[in-house]
């Protein structure tokens, strides 16, 4: 799946405009990437578009980036409100689950804190 499909598809699940599913795409690949090694950021990058892998390859992991709660970062990047990040996060992991391979979402839930598992479907 092509990234402007993905978008769509973020797009469907959300009812946002194109640049909203946009942008909620773009920061959770930016947020799950920073908190995953190197090894497996390049796993979860090869199974997305070109511009989504540039993306997740590009982002590396700081304190600050990797210490704050998932939830209230994204609210933070995406100046929204809680119930408006947790539509973003949700629409738009939906729409990776659709492109990246089951074994690789499985991979990045047990990577990831109990705290965004427990917000992830």
């Amino acid at each position: 799946m092509g990234y402007k499909e993905l978008i769509k598809k973020v797009q469907v699940y959300s009812g946002f405009s194109d640049s909203e599913s946009k942008d909620s795409l773009d920061c959770l690949v930016e947020t799950l990437a920073v908190r995953l090694s190197e090894n497996e950021r390049k796993d979860f990058a090869s199974q997305l578009p070109q511009e989504l892998q540039d993306m997740a390859l590009a982002v590396y992991p700081s304190e600050e980036n990797t210490s704050k709660d998932i939830l209230a970062q994204f609210m933070e990047l995406q100046n929204v409100v809680e119930s408006r990040a947790k539509k973003e996060i949700l629409s738009a992991w939906q729409a990776l689950k659709d492109t990246v391979s089951k074994r690789e979402i499985d991979h990045l839930r047990d990577c990831l804190p109990n705290q965004l598992n427990s917000l992830l479907r």
